[in-house]
């Protein structure tokens, strides 16, 4: 029989309904709130433990049978962050309530109940106070059983200063004025749900008009003066809640909608039932300057949180082990929603690239599965990550393609109905599917679920042949599994029918008419390997592929490059065959490596890869031109961005950077452009320029524009500038900005070591400073360190000194990896110039 785990409550109270009483003092940083807990003892008890953390608790009582129950003391337990109250006698089993009142600090950490600043156009500073309860936060702001299957009713009363909006889950009920310069506002109960998706925001905002989506009220609430930049987010989410309904057969389970842009926050964004809280670059946009990335960003973010509405909020994992499905399946269906919301986005081949972020990860011996054990709330810090959101849903979108979208959707409805307003784990999902499509899904999905890693699949001849993916070889995989079962869909390159395998064993002879297209339809989420001959045959028709094809071919082959399966050539051969087709992402693979093999060169052998690259995007840029035509598609916008940064950081041509300098000089940065120009501007280097740049990214008009700015102080290739902007992320930049910057600026082959050892030099200041959730982005940028191996020895030991607590820990060591597999290829690469 297994130990039951101590990070867990008993089930001998369980909450049914809490009264949440909260009065903020924003000024202070600090807040005082009461809570009644409606419960039932489910067996005799003389103490109730519950959670909580960093609050100041009083005596608390709790009524059972009319019989008032007293605690005038508590014992606290800072390992599992829970208090004991023991009572003067025994409870016994019924309903009850627990009363208690407690004190605690607005913090600045982004998580649980905190304060956060923005300044407006007036130059006025303003403080709003917000949450940020998932994991485990909820405890930080009140008493509760803080556990995703204790669930309960939550109705929330706040008391504020007059003049600032107060939200939270449901409708305001009541909004009165006490007299005293204070207003109590209270909010009506919510459906029946998890601690962590408990959400109150109050400050000075303002709101849009309440947009009626099907009896749905919906609005954008936002900083003072940033009206203008919502009209996107309610489009998005007009769409959304028309599309789920269909989709899922069930409706909005939400009373209304506000979507609340957040100065500081840690994430994008937070599906809290009814307020759901967002960065504002996720929620607030102008469209007409913004890039499609940008503008893309938008709705899927949106798309995401509101797919979260049904699966996360409706039905909840039982225990943080199944955070992944719901984060899993709300990015698969954000994708699914955001190609109906606009198909000429070419959403399903823009998500390659995403894919291969995650497959990039899972390549490595420091890889994971994508559902493992959880004891501690906290082991679930390592699943916010690539493998969770980009692998798990591929994997989704793989099973979906092999039981065809029908079934699958069919299944999803069964499982939700099943589950409503309760919990599950995730064989249930499986059991689901496989009930209504009888295939083998619980045997299929485990061998993709619980092990790490993806295989290679090769085809030679007639024969699939399946092996474990690994950048560094089969003597490093560490974590990487050694056999799945493989979903192959293939088809013959001159068209024709689709055929279905599923790769059990190492091999599998198929009776496809050759040449044969690995991965027809790109949703599989493995590796695809070609003989030369065949791959160059492939790479001289990919007129025959689609988009997506075309994207996920060229995935694999930078993949298999990077892991050292294919050389040089054979990858220029593909790139070569993407010439005449205006898709971004394709573009997107050859630019990732063509900059990796500029790294890994010394100077005479850069001068030969320029002119190769020239050679390859010169007639692509002359196809397009520098400027947009009406109604150009968006997807050609997008490449001309990628095909001037390619032509001007790797080929190095004098024309093309000349005129970045005079469109950044005239003011002239259309959205999709604007990356590449700002990025060329910093690494010509002229006088002024950081200085302007810096300026641009305080004062601009969309937190869009900022990002970019601040983002291209990475191209600056002067220590002096590179050391000036490290010190700004540190004390000058926001603490939810700075973490994203610094990787950009250790990833400047010239400054980046020194920001490295400007940073590693202040790691406490740095662990203090921007939250635990953030600590393992500010590593990311030494996977660019690939040239010079003391260094590397230097970080290594570094990091490995100096382990992350908090956010993504194993991402240390996975950038740590990444930086000895660039290493490794860096070596190859130089022997093929």
């Amino acid at each position: 029989m297994s130990k039951p785990n101590p990070y867990r409550l008993t089930r001998d109270v369980l909450p049914r309904a809490y009264r949440v009483f909260l009065t903020p003092d924003i000024e202070s940083a600090t807040f005082a709130g009461r809570v009644e807990i409606d419960v039932d003892v489910v067996a005799p008890v003389s103490a109730i433990t519950l959670h909580a953390k960093d609050l100041e608790l009083s005596p608390a009582t709790v009524t059972s049978a009319g019989v008032a129950h007293h605690a005038g003391r508590h014992e606290s337990d800072e390992r599992y962050e829970t208090v004991t109250f023991p009572f003067d006698q025994k409870i016994e089993p019924g309903p009850a309530t627990l009363e208690l009142a407690f004190t605690g600090i607005l913090g600045d950490q982004l998580s649980g109940f905190y304060r956060s600043t923005y300044v407006d156009d007036a130059g006025t500073t303003h403080v709003i106070a917000t949450t940020q309860f998932e994991h485990s936060d909820a405890r930080r702001a009140f008493p509760c059983f803080d556990e995703p299957a204790m669930k309960a009713t939550f109705q929330v009363n706040l008391t504020v200063p007059d003049g600032l909006l107060a939200v939270s889950n449901t409708p305001e009920t009541a909004n009165v004025d006490l007299g005293n310069g204070q207003r109590s506002v209270s909010f009506a109960p919510t459906m029946v749900m998890s601690t962590y998706l408990v959400a109150f925001v109050v400050g000075p905002f303002e709101a849009t008009e309440a947009l009626d989506v099907g009896g749905v009220p919906v609005r954008v609430i936002y900083p003072i003066g940033k009206g203008h930049l919502t009209a996107l987010a309610l489009e998005a989410a007009q769409f959304a809640l028309t599309y789920f309904p269909d989709y899922f057969a069930i409706p909005y389970p939400g009373a209304k909608l506000d979507m609340v842009a957040i100065p500081d926050f840690a994430f994008g964004a937070m599906e809290n039932l009814g307020c759901v809280t967002f960065r504002e670059t996720a929620l607030l946009v102008d469209p007409a300057s913004a890039s499609l990335a940008e503008i893309y960003r938008i709705a899927e973010v949106v798309h995401h949180e509101l797919a979260h509405m049904w699966f996360g909020d409706l039905v909840t994992m039982e225990w943080w082990e199944g955070i992944w499905l719901n984060e899993a399946f709300a990015t698969f269906m954000q994708l699914k929603c955001s190609d109906a919301f606009r198909p000429e986005w070419g959403i399903w081949s823009e998500q390659a690239v995403h894919k291969d972020l995650a497959l990039q990860i899972d390549g490595l011996a420091h890889t994971r599965p994508i559902e493992y054990e959880v004891l501690s709330p906290d082991d679930t810090q390592g699943m916010f990550d690539a493998l969770t959101y980009e692998k798990g849903s591929s994997v989704l979108r793989m099973l979906e393609q092999f039981l065809t979208e029908e079934v699958f959707r069919d299944g999803i409805r069964h499982y939700l109905r099943q589950h409503l307003y309760a919990n599950a784990v995730t064989t249930d999902l499986w059991d689901a599917l496989e009930e209504v499509s009888g295939a083998p899904v619980r045997t299929m999905m485990d061998s993709w679920i619980l092990q790490g890693g993806h295989p290679l699949v090769s085809l030679e001849g007639d024969e699939l042949r399946q092996e474990p993916f690994c950048f560094l070889g089969a003597d490093a995989k560490g974590a990487i599994g050694d056999r799945w079962l493989v979903p192959v869909l293939t088809r013959p390159l001159e068209g024709g029918d689709v055929s279905r395998h599923l790769v059990v064993e190492e091999t599998l002879r198929i009776a496809d008419a050759g040449p044969t297209l690995l991965n027809a339809g790109g949703s599989g989420v493995y590796r695809s390997h070609y003989r030369p001959a065949d791959l160059a045959t492939i790479a001289a028709d990919l007129g025959r592929l689609s988009a997506i094809e075309r994207a996920t071919l060229l995935s694999d082959g930078w993949a298999t490059l990077l892991a050292r399966v294919i050389t040089w050539r054979e990858f220029l051969t593909l790139a070569r065959g993407m010439v005449p087709f205006d898709e971004p992402t394709p573009w997107d693979f050859v630019a990732q490596a063509a900059d990796l093999v500029r790294r890994s060169l010394d100077e005479p052998a850069r001068r030969v890869l320029a002119g190769e690259v020239a050679e390859l995007a010169s007639p692509v840029l002359a196809r397009l031109g520098w400027d947009a035509q009406d109604g150009e598609d968006p997807l050609r916008a997008q490449l001309r961005g990628i095909v001037v940064r390619l032509l001007g950081e790797v080929a190095r041509d004098e024309t093309v950077r000349a005129e970045a300098l005079a469109r950044y000089d005239r003011g002239d940065l259309p959205g999709d452009l604007a990356n590449s120009i700002l990025r060329l501007v910093a690494d010509e280097g002229r006088p002024g320029d950081y200085e302007r740049f810096v300026e641009a990214a305080r004062s601009a008009p969309t937190p869009q524009e900022a990002m970019r700015y601040m983002g291209a102080l990475g191209s600056f290739n002067d220590e002096r500038l590179a050391l000036d902007a490290a010190d700004r992320c540190l004390h000058d930049f926001r603490t939810q900005d700075g973490p994203l910057v610094l990787p950009a600026l250790m990833r400047n082959e010239v400054t980046g070591p020194a920001v490295w050892r400007y940073v590693t030099a202040r790691w406490d200041e740095v662990t203090t400073r921007f939250s635990p959730s953030l600590h393992a982005r500010v590593a990311a940028g030494i996977a660019s360190f690939v040239r010079d191996p003391a260094l590397a020895d230097e970080v290594e030991a570094f990091h490995a000194a100096h382990p992350v607590v908090g956010g993504y820990p194993a991402s240390v060591e996975q950038w740590v990896e990444r930086m000895r597999v660039g290493q490794a290829f860096a070596e190859a690469i130089r022997q093929q110039f």
